[in-house]
């Protein structure tokens, strides 16, 4: 079936593929085009010499740290920064969210710039920061002609020269836009960031949130704001959670005081050609209990296509109704090319948390393959109102399991077995989409999927979409919250363990809601001595044949017969010559997969977890293919925390 469908593809496409690879290439953004895929057309390294590649460079940039949890709130860094190729320079953020330049051919530095984050705060998460946007001024030359986007933990918007690094002076003020300035409520400011990079379209760039959504049901709004990358001055918002009489407020029953977020923390993808972008937006706040938020609740966890000039939403797609489980869309949409009925078809790919991949036309939001309204479990929590039904694509199948019953559960010795056994018999099990409960619900996949902000990678000439998953299980448990929860802001939990936020922690008093994760066991992993309860693989790629709209191939994350592979965060590389590189776990170490079959061909040790997106580019048609890898640890994923830059080359 894949044979046939690659044969009527490059019929399809033969108008417009050319059979050779270009003799330069570059990566413009961090997922690697305007409409992501995370692709490179390079073809030097091949299935042949893909273990013969070698270090030619490496930078080390200083920036991670332990962090001081539990002790403090203040967290650790993971490193998730994936380095752009732009006007001649390899750029990049650490997670102390500084921007370094390096020249792509050598690896020597050539310019820093330090926003000076407050050291002393806890950030949503942890220190992160994924990377840079740019943009070029095509009719001018001189000082900041070239710009370099950070968007910041301490959410500003900072637009800087990129020949020298220096903040451009005419953008915002000084250089800087406040991007808390016009949002409320913020009732601690560390509880509204961005941690991924803004999407520039035309003289734009388009910018999401990171929102602390589990604080208290009224967080900060999720709004997306579209700014002029020569002022900084406010071109547009869209209210993914609506205002009084916009479009989509009606699925609010009793309106909106009571809730927040709804945000997009990942990264927004565009059509440059159409003046469309993609927002993957998330779950409105709180999470798990939505009791003062009854109804669908647009445009939370929905694909939203809006016009790049005006905001102006075109269409939209809800992926969860009255989301209680976490489910938001942390992947980045994908803009593809289909193949259907002997002509082209252009299409949005979205991977969810939940394992499932919508494809949906890019213009109308329709789905490609069918999508069904499936009735779900009733919530068993008074005042809880969950949606009787939610949407399951017939195709493609789930990326991971979606049920747990005794016969998956994994079985290193008979103890492990026993106790999780006797875990699962007392917990609420019903299948996908289990509403969370008083005495504890299985949700599975957990929180942190399925897929998530790792994405996905496009193929179109092989029509094959290749996704990073988890298979974890989470359990959720819901507690009464203080009689006398009235809303607003109460405490500020992300400055310290003060008497008066653990006073916040125990009773949860200030948040207005009638029920709120238990303070002490509301969200664990399903396990038993620090093992998972379900059968591995706990991490996988998966390859989707588009085309089809089936499987074509599982890979786990396992690097050995002793390893049964282990989930994590972190974006792959799909390259023309029909490689995958991944990293994303806790071992140090990178793979290389056929995109073929997804086998295992090749694997480098690092000197630190990969979780950053490996990229590619050529300089010039006689020079090499430089793969560029940035293993800096996740200290969320527990893998080795480190500070590298490195370029391999073939030999």
């Amino acid at each position: 079936m894949r044979v046939l469908s690659s044969l009527v593809l490059l019929a399809v496409f033969a108008a417009t593929a050319t059979a050779d690879p270009p003799p330069v290439a570059g990566w413009p953004t961090t997922e690697g085009a305007p409409g992501g895929g995370r692709f490179t057309p390079l073809t030097d390294i091949t299935k042949e010499n893909v273990a013969t590649l070698e270090i030619a460079w490496t930078y080390r940039h200083g920036d991670f740290w332990e962090g001081r949890w539990p002790i403090s709130v203040q967290r650790g860094s993971a490193f998730e920064s994936t380095p752009v190729l732009f006007e001649g320079r390899l750029v990049f953020t650490t997670p102390r969210n500084r921007v370094i330049a390096l020249d792509p051919e050598t690896g020597a530095e050539l310019w820093t710039y330090d926003p000076e984050l407050e050291r002393g705060l806890a950030y949503p998460n942890m220190w992160i920061n994924r990377g840079v946007a740019t943009w070029r001024d095509t009719d001018a030359v001189g000082a900041c002609t070239r710009r370099i986007f950070l968007a910041t933990l301490d959410a500003r918007l900072i637009a800087l020269d990129a020949a020298t690094g220096r903040p451009c002076s005419d953008f915002g003020e000084s250089g800087t836009v406040d991007l808390r300035e016009g949002i409320a409520p913020i009732y601690d400011e560390p509880e509204y960031a961005v941690t991924s990079p803004g999407t520039v379209v035309g003289d734009l760039i388009v910018v999401g949130s990171s929102i602390s959504d589990i604080l208290r049901p009224d967080a900060p709004p999720g709004d997306v704001r579209a700014f002029d990358v020569r002022t900084g001055a406010l071109r547009w918002t869209f209210h993914t959670i609506p205002h009084e009489g916009e479009p989509g407020y009606e699925t609010w029953e009793t309106g909106t005081k009571l809730t927040g977020a709804a945000n997009v923390w990942s990264t927004i993808t565009a059509d440059l050609e159409r003046g469309l972008v993609f927002l993957p937006v998330s779950t409105p706040s709180p999470d798990f209990y939505g009791g003062n938020r009854p109804g669908a609740n647009l445009y939370s966890d929905s694909i939203v296509a809006l016009e790049a000039a005006t905001g102006e939403r075109v269409w939209h797609f809800q992926t969860v109704h009255h989301d209680l489980w976490d489910y938001d869309l942390a992947a980045p949409p994908v803009l593809v090319t289909l193949g259907r009925d002997g002509r082209p078809v252009d299409a949005v790919v979205q991977a969810t948390k939940q394992g499932f991949v919508f494809v949906l036309d890019r213009e109308t939001g329709e789905p490609l393959f069918p999508v069904e309204e499936r009735p779900v479990p009733e919530s068993d929590v008074p005042g809880e109102v969950t949606s009787p039904t939610q949407p399951f694509p017939v195709k493609p199948p789930p990326l991971v399991p979606q049920t747990v019953t005794e016969a998956d559960l994994y079985a290193p010795n008979e103890k492990h077995l026993r106790r999780c056994q006797r875990r699962l018999a007392e917990l609420r099990n019903d299948g996908l989409f289990t509403p969370p409960s008083l005495g504890g619900s299985v949700l599975y996949p957990f929180t942190g999927g399925g897929a998530n902000w790792s994405g996905a990678t496009w193929d179109e000439r092989r029509q094959l979409l290749v996704v990073p998953v988890q298979n974890r299980v989470h359990i959720v448990k819901l507690d009464h919250a203080a009689d006398e929860a009235t809303g607003g802001g109460g405490a500020k939990p992300l400055r310290g363990f003060t008497l008066r936020n653990l006073w916040w922690l125990l009773t949860g008093r200030g948040t207005g809601q009638s029920y709120r994760l238990d303070p002490v066991s509301g969200r664990t992993m399903f396990r038993f001595d620090g093992v998972s309860c379900v059968k591995p693989p706990w991490g996988m790629l998966v390859g989707v044949d588009l085309a089809s709209g089936d499987i074509a191939w599982r890979a786990s994350t396992s690097t050995g017969d002793d390893d049964p592979g282990s989930a994590g965060y972190g974006p792959a590389l799909a390259t023309a010559s029909g490689l995958v590189f991944h990293g994303g776990t806790k071992l140090p170490v990178m793979r290389v997969h056929d995109a073929e079959t997804g086998e295992r061909i090749a694997m480098f040790d690092l000197p630190a977890g990969l979780h950053a997106g490996p990229m590619s580019y050529k300089l010039s048609p006689d020079g090499k293919q430089f793969l560029i890898v940035s293993p800096g640890g996740h200290i969320g994923n527990g893998s080795p925390l480190g500070d590298y830059v490195i370029a391999y080359t073939l030999p």
